[in-house]
């Protein structure tokens, strides 16, 4: 098996390497995310218009079903769409992709006062993780990995290059855009600040700003994440390329102690 999503007439049925790091049963958000964002990016290219924004929220789990994907246009401007991408188990909505794209200009202003920043270190100076790391979900076991800065094993901010190494759906080469969006999911553990035998932590959403197209294969995820109150966190990343930043990831945290889960349960 080579992809994470083969083709049932227009419906795309999940694979076993789809399967994500809470459950091998159900969907890795990085495998959700990717299937919507292509046809964000497939209806940007028909307009001509760039991908600026895009918030991906995770309303239900999902397994290892076939899905239907339905677009729709909630604002046609000349300088700005709104787009929305809903992903469908049966009549379930499962989630939802809302993209903001704009028209592009001939040219941008010089920014005199941002940060002269050195060039970050390439994919090929990195260090994979360690064995165990690499197999907590069968999605993650296809991604190619490697830190620059930090550990996944320990808790702290991070840098690792990430590139998933089999197509995301059957067939298709990964573009840049869908390299980035299924890396960034990855954000929340590439920054962790909790042990992950004594805390679970999700992100029922993620919204990426883009300041410009993302480039190649692999990405670079900078992350970091703080804890708020009751339970809430917050992760900020930056994803770069080999060409330097091209967006900022935001993902709304929830932090629940494994021992209060199982009584839950």
């Amino acid at each position: 098996m080579t992809a994470i999503f083969t083709r049932e007439g227009n419906l795309f049925r999940a694979t076993e390497l789809a399967g994500g790091l809470w459950s091998p049963d159900m969907l890795q958000g990085s495998a959700t995310t990717a299937l919507m964002v292509r046809e964000v990016e497939r209806l940007a290219v028909a307009s001509g218009f760039a991908v600026r924004r895009l918030t991906f929220d995770l309303w239900r789990p999902a397994g290892l079903r076939a899905y239907r994907v339905e677009t729709g246009m909630l604002r046609d401007g000349r300088k700005a769409k709104t787009i929305q991408v809903r992903l469908l188990d049966g009549e379930t909505e499962i989630g939802r992709c809302t993209a903001l794209l704009t028209a592009q200009g001939s040219e941008s202003p010089a920014d005199p006062f941002s940060k002269v920043t050195g060039a970050d270190a390439a994919p090929e100076t990195g260090t994979p993780p360690p064995a165990f790391a690499q197999k907590w979900s069968r999605y993650f076991q296809n991604v190619s990995v490697r830190l620059i800065e930090g550990a996944l094993e320990k808790p702290g901010p991070a840098a690792a290059w990430m590139r998933l190494d089999v197509a995301m759906v059957e067939g298709e080469a990964n573009t840049p855009l869908v390299q980035a969006v299924q890396a960034a999911d990855f954000s929340s553990g590439v920054g962790q600040i909790v042990d992950m035998r004594e805390w679970t932590f999700i992100n029922p959403e993620i919204s990426l700003y883009f300041f410009r197209p993302p480039e190649g294969e692999w990405i670079l995820i900078r992350s970091r994440t703080r804890a708020g109150a009751n339970g809430a966190g917050l992760t900020m990343a930056t994803l770069s390329d080999r060409q330097g930043p091209f967006a900022e990831v935001l993902q709304a945290m929830t932090f629940e102690r494994r021992e209060a889960q199982a009584q839950a349960s």
